[in-house]
């Protein structure tokens, strides 16, 4: 493998993601740049067809028994990404998804399904193509804010040819807020929505991950540093 410099991770990682990155050698240093603060999942729901997830974070205190007022919830809880999936489903929910991790597909695959009305569980910071595209749908379309996203804006002292890792956009933003983008650096995004606000900050190449989770992060980086 190529000698790099530092990567920096502008989210927290857990113990099996610090070991992961251990067993392949690599160091890393945090510095998270947002902060999650969830809230107690709603136990009156409007009723609706299905229950719609993009974020793992919406999915953190939602319980099993949850119900609206028929009793439980009998609709299509569709999912963007592995990882939100996987944490719906270790809550006892089947799940669907789009042909691809974003949220376009997943807005298409509601459609294609014939859905006429969902609950969006999300963040107060959520991006607008998932709801915009339902709603051009005709799909009547109500939210629920479950968690909110702190912007915790910090000085990286990235330095030429450091890696910088973003697993949100709004890690992006806070970023923005008090550091400066360098075309010297090299930027590894989670999805292809990070990576889009990343263009919206003047930087045109970043390498995405195959999947949303931070092990194909870096399964991308040793790819392109053999």
């Amino acid at each position: 493998m190529k000698t790099n410099g530092q990567i920096w991770s502008t989210k927290s990682l857990n113990e099996r993601q610090k070991s992961y990155a251990q067993n392949l050698g690599i160091q890393i240093k945090e510095v998270p740049l947002t902060k999650i603060h969830h809230l107690d999942f709603p136990k009156e729901i409007a009723e609706a067809e299905a229950w719609i997830f993009t974020s793992q974070n919406a999915v953190k205190k939602i319980l099993r028994q949850a119900k609206d007022d028929k009793g439980d919830f009998s609709g299509t809880v569709y999912a963007s990404g592995k990882q939100t999936a996987k944490a719906l489903q270790e809550k006892g929910f089947e799940t669907k998804s789009g042909s691809q991790e974003t949220a376009l597909s997943l807005a298409e695959k509601i459609a294609e399904d014939g859905i006429k009305s969902a609950v969006f569980f999300c963040g107060n910071m959520r991006r607008n193509e998932l709801p915009e595209s339902l709603v051009k749908q005709n799909i009547q379309l109500k939210e629920k804010v479950v968690y909110h996203t702190l912007l915790e804006p910090k000085i990286i002292p990235c330095k030429k040819g450091d890696i910088l890792f973003f697993m949100s956009p709004s890690a992006v933003e806070s970023y923005a807020m008090i550091n400066e983008f360098s075309n010297e650096i090299d930027y590894y995004c989670i999805g292809e929505t990070t990576a889009n606000a990343l263009r919206n900050k003047g930087i045109l190449k970043s390498y995405t991950a195959a999947e949303a989770s931070f092990e194909a992060m870096l399964k991308q980086y040793t790819t392109e540093n053999n």
